[in-house]
């Protein structure tokens, strides 16, 4: 199983963080169509899917973001957490540990993808490998010194890391 953050993981939402901030989720949801999603993401995803990976998301946003971008883009991912889905929100590992159970997932063949120092704390917490993903990070020195299991700053590497550890084709 594989868990993947969403903002700033699967999609840029560094330009309307100030309204995540401020919680104004119908403002977010206006932007929501002009946000990018990271290159390779789309295909990172449909690859991991065919190859019979279950696939989540687990965010402190509302899930209403993530589902969105989910149906515009064809993601094949049937679990999203949202912070209304659990009453502790990351680094508190609920979120994680929902969304396993949900999948029927164990925690040692479980991969946690994000980018804050906030998701590798939950990872720990879940006793899942975190993998850091740089490529939208922040503050990239942050999520270095939580010392994920590894750390990537790109996508394509990701995608090596994961074809490896897999088996992809």
């Amino acid at each position: 199983m594989i868990i993947f953050d969403f903002d700033q993981t699967l999609v840029d939402t560094s330009t309307v963080e100030h309204l995540r901030a401020a919680r104004d989720w119908k403002a977010v949801m206006a932007q929501a169509p002009k946000l990018a999603v990271y290159g390779g993401i789309t295909e990172l995803l449909i690859e991991l899917h065919v190859a019979g990976h279950t696939l989540a998301i687990v965010t402190k946003s509302p899930d209403m973001v993530p589902k969105a971008f989910i149906k515009a883009h064809a993601w094949p991912i049937d679990i999203v957490v949202g912070y209304h889905h659990v009453k502790n929100r990351k680094p508190h590992p609920e979120g994680l540990l929902l969304a396993m159970s949900k999948a029927g997932g164990k925690p040692h063949n479980t991969y946690h993808v994000g980018d804050q120092p906030q998701d590798t704390e939950a990872s720990r917490g879940a006793n899942v490998a975190a993998l850091g993903s740089a490529w939208g990070c922040l503050d990239v020195a942050g999520l270095e010194a939580s010392k994920p299991d590894a750390i990537f700053s790109s996508v394509g590497e990701l995608r090596d890391y994961l074809k490896k550890k897999l088996d992809l084709k």
